[in-house]
């Protein structure tokens, strides 16, 4: 790791192009002209992260992802961006403090569950792919009685909304169609049916932070980017929130004094 001063950077993401004869920027190596007007959004992001345009399949399973975590009703991060729309900051604001309401307990569970599932099976496989089936069950049962050990959860199953994530079955559903459903998809399932057996025959499903995480992952996009496609639309539900409740012209969203528990 070296130590770097402000002047030195280098970087293979962008380079913005400005001569006599050209103006251009490159993104990848490729002209952001070009692409412009012929990828989708989700496209481009595949590209910002891995350097490379997605199949069409890849590009379809991504935008899946993405729309389906656009918005999860009045949560805490629309509930920040509705209370910052009710105090008078900007838009921007309200966005950034509805983003910075994720945490590892919230948002993060699908990062932590694609960092365990790249280790574990990194570990096993140079390609993860050549891990037969039997292997996998043997780890998804070592991750389930590992947490049950510690008295920890699996992140990235169940959610206390629903029964079942309406939102997971469909992405994965799609990722089954466009073939790219992999190991990482299967490791996931077989720990959904190992919590299954633990639970008596409760089924404990993956949630849309666990199928984003398989997704990403059986993609071949670094666990790191996990909660990128989550963040990214959630984005744009805050800004709906934003707008909906300067609509409604509220004013100082706060909590009434009879609901607040005074201790001496």
């Amino acid at each position: 790791m070296a130590t770097m001063d402000m002047k030195t950077w280098r970087t293979g993401i962008a380079e913005v192009v400005s001569t006599e004869t050209e103006e251009e920027i490159l993104v990848r190596g490729r002209k952001l002209s070009e692409l412009t007007g012929s990828i989708s959004f989700a496209e481009m992001m595949y590209l910002m992260f891995a350097g490379d345009l997605p199949t069409k399949p890849q590009a379809r399973v991504l935008d899946a992802l993405l729309v389906a975590s656009v918005e999860h009703g009045i949560a805490p991060p629309s509930m920040v961006a509705r209370c910052f729309a009710s105090y008078g900051t900007t838009i921007q604001s309200a966005v950034a403090g509805g983003i910075m309401a994720f945490g590892d307990r919230m948002g993060g569970l699908g990062e932590q569950l694609a960092k365990l599932m790249s280790i574990r099976l990194s570990a096993i496989a140079e390609d993860p792919a050549e891990i037969p089936e039997d292997r996998l069950r043997v780890e998804a049962c070592a991750i389930v009685a590992e947490a049950h050990a510690k008295g920890e959860r699996v992140p990235g199953y169940g959610i206390p909304l629903h029964g079942m994530d309406p939102r997971a079955p469909k992405v994965t559903g799609i990722a089954k169609e466009e073939g790219t459903f992999g190991p990482y998809g299967r490791l996931g399932e077989l720990i959904e049916e190992e919590l299954s057996t633990r639970r008596g025959g409760r089924t404990i499903p993956m949630n849309l932070d666990g199928v984003g995480a398989v997704v990403v992952l059986d993609l071949g996009l670094d666990w790191r980017t996990t909660r990128m496609f989550l963040l990214t639309p959630r984005s744009v539900s805050m800004g709906a929130h934003y707008l909906e409740e300067q609509a409604q012209d509220t004013t100082w969203r706060h909590i009434p004094a009879d609901w607040i528990d005074y201790e001496s």
